[in-house]
């Protein structure tokens, strides 16, 4: 029952999450708490992720952005090293709090008024933004579509950011996955739950594909708008109670 509940979850959560580019392990947080232990939500989201991201840079290959890449993946890589160092020993509770209201508080901004940027995203600036997801995703599992504010402020479409965005995860999956098992976190058992959402994971982005072709940037945005409101409020009730 486990294992189909799983499957289920992974191919509803990465379906919204491919049109909505970005949340789904963000959005399974509480849910994979309640159905297996929080302790094993971080190594499990994390392997589905990395099993599922593939497909999702395979089929945005051609609209990926080579000049975020080079700042992006660096600063990931070294934050899901340190932040999956950290995983056992830190305060995660405040971290998911802080992630929640940030969501929460975009998603009303956007609605209330248009957002007025005081800076222009610049290039170089994403290495710190890699740095510091991937380290806060190394802690508690996941961390929603914080990279979106960021990457629309930059200029980039929603193909460009689905896709950009799922070559960086692959990256920090791959880094969070060899980190968790050198620190003693990923098991047989993790391991084979992991597989099974990211099973489900995968069917989930190949349906997304054709959706996300149909709908216009301010479909899109509204897509992206709901699920990060879903995902600030699933953390909230996940690190509250």
């Amino acid at each position: 029952m486990v294992i189909i509940i799983l499957f289920i979850l992974g191919l509803v959560a990465w379906f919204f999450s491919t049109i909505a580019a970005g949340g789904a392990a963000t959005f399974l947080i509480p849910l994979i708490a309640f159905l297996l232990g929080a302790q094993l939500v971080a190594p499990v989201i994390s392997l589905a992720a990395l099993i599922a991201n593939p497909s999702r840079v395979y089929v945005f290959r051609k609209n990926i952005d080579w000049r975020v890449i080079r700042y992006l993946i660096p600063g990931s890589i070294l934050g899901a090293i340190l932040g999956a160092w950290s995983f056992s020993q830190a305060n995660t509770q405040i971290i998911q709090i802080i992630l929640g209201i940030f969501l929460i508080s975009y998603v009303a901004n956007e609605k209330l008024k248009k957002a007025q940027y005081i800076y222009k995203m610049r290039l170089q600036w994403f290495f710190s933004l890699g740095f510091c997801v991937s380290f806060l995703s190394g802690l508690v599992g996941a961390t929603g579509p914080i990279h979106n504010p960021f990457m629309l402020n930059y200029g980039l479409s929603k193909e460009n950011l689905t896709g950009t965005k799922a070559l960086n995860s692959l990256f920090m999956q791959i880094t969070k996955i060899i980190s968790y098992s050198f620190f003693g976190v990923l098991t047989l058992e993790i391991a084979g739950y992991g597989i099974i959402l990211g099973c489900g994971a995968i069917f989930g982005i190949l349906l997304a594909r054709q959706h996300l072709k149909k709908i216009n940037s301010t479909s899109f945005k509204e897509y992206m708008l709901i699920f990060m409101l879903l995902c600030g409020i699933s953390m909230l009730i996940k690190a509250l109670f």
